[in-house]
């Protein structure tokens, strides 16, 4: 089945394909759903609108039969950060010219030139979870044109073409750090703005992931780092303990011990896959829970509690030194938020 669309924008092309399908969309705060069921399939597609041109696909579905979704539009193409996690999708572009396919943990940034459809091909009676982020770059540019100069010059290059006029395809394996992000944005069953709060949050992480990676893959191999896939299991392994029981994990030693494995190779290949050591891993999980359970009107107190700190000064520093504002005025913030979006639909 051939579905054609005439706007990237994840809200229009959700209630077009809604409409071509035959069936309804809605409305979920800042995403917009589409919830599959027979005879076309099972599943859901969403789509979101973040701040500063950022928006965010998310395909969580199997179809009954093959999907060809053709874009083309007369606005600028956005620069997309495309991730498999399940099954594959086939990309083409740039006049047919480029053509390729992801497979599971497998990641590409493209971006389209204006003179030219995109097609994305699904296959049916498979299960397909993939996300895509979206960069409207003249909006994005506005905000974080300091950032981009910052970029390696191939990437701030396709940043800037804020016109679209140029082709631009990268594709890779994407990291485990990576991968943990998107596991946790599919994961995430919250409804209305906590989960489009918390969502925003993971995709600007996720986007801020994967140009490290670009940055990293243009280095030369003997500067990359490469980890064996029997010790990458055992720190996996090792991650997986200490966030069990997060109000008290279990020492670096004694996790180590646990693993099977020796703790300078679990803190040098921790750090290796998720970017951070194994203390700040366990710090940022903990407060990042304690964000979510801000979110869903916890007090400051229990929340401290929940993840571990009983000294809640002590947590309300961390707190703020994570996400600059202290835990009772982002609590504050979000009450007022939610406040705000009651009286709108009123």
């Amino acid at each position: 089945m051939k579905l054609k669309f005439d706007k990237y924008h994840p809200h229009s092309f959700i209630k077009s394909l809604a409409k071509q399908l035959g069936v309804t969309s809605h409305t979920d705060c800042l995403e917009e759903v589409i919830e599959l069921s027979a005879p076309i399939g099972k599943g859901k597609i969403g789509g979101f609108i973040f701040s500063d041109g950022i928006a965010f696909m998310v395909y969580d579905c199997m179809i009954n039969e093959d999907w060809v979704l053709e874009f083309s539009s007369a606005a600028p193409a956005p620069l997309q950060f495309n991730f498999e996690i399940e099954g594959e999708i086939w990309h083409s572009f740039n006049h047919g010219d480029i053509r390729y396919h992801l497979n599971p943990l497998q990641g590409s940034v493209t971006a389209c030139p204006n003179t030219s459809t995109q097609e994305f091909m699904i296959p049916g009676k498979r299960k397909i979870v993939y996300a895509s982020l979206l960069i409207e770059r003249e909006r994005y540019l506005k905000k974080i044109d300091c950032i981009v100069e910052k970029m390696p010059d191939k990437l701030r290059n396709i940043f800037s073409d804020s016109k679209s006029e140029k082709t631009f395809f990268y594709q890779g394996n994407y990291s485990i750090s990576a991968a943990e992000c998107m596991n946790k944005i599919i994961k995430n069953e919250q409804k209305g703005l906590v989960r489009s709060t918390y969502l925003e949050g993971k995709a600007l992480e996720l986007l801020s992931r994967q140009i490290r990676q670009f940055t990293d893959d243009l280095l030369s191999p003997d500067k990359q780092v490469m980890i064996r896939k029997y010790d990458v299991d055992k720190i996996k392994f090792a991650r997986d303990l200490l966030i069990k029981d997060i109000q008290n994990p279990p020492t670096i030693e004694a996790l180590a011990k646990k693993a099977g494995i020796n703790q300078q190779k679990l803190k040098s290949g921790f750090k290796a896959i998720f970017e951070t050591t194994i203390n700040k891993y366990l710090r940022d999980e903990r407060l990042e829970r304690a964000s979510l359970l801000l979110l869903q009107g916890i007090s400051v107190k229990a929340a401290a509690l929940e993840i571990g700190y009983s000294n809640q000064s002590h947590f309300a520093r961390k707190f703020k030194e994570k996400y600059g504002i202290l835990p009772k005025e982002y609590l504050k913030s979000i009450q007022t938020k939610i406040s705000v979006n009651q009286d709108i639909k009123h």
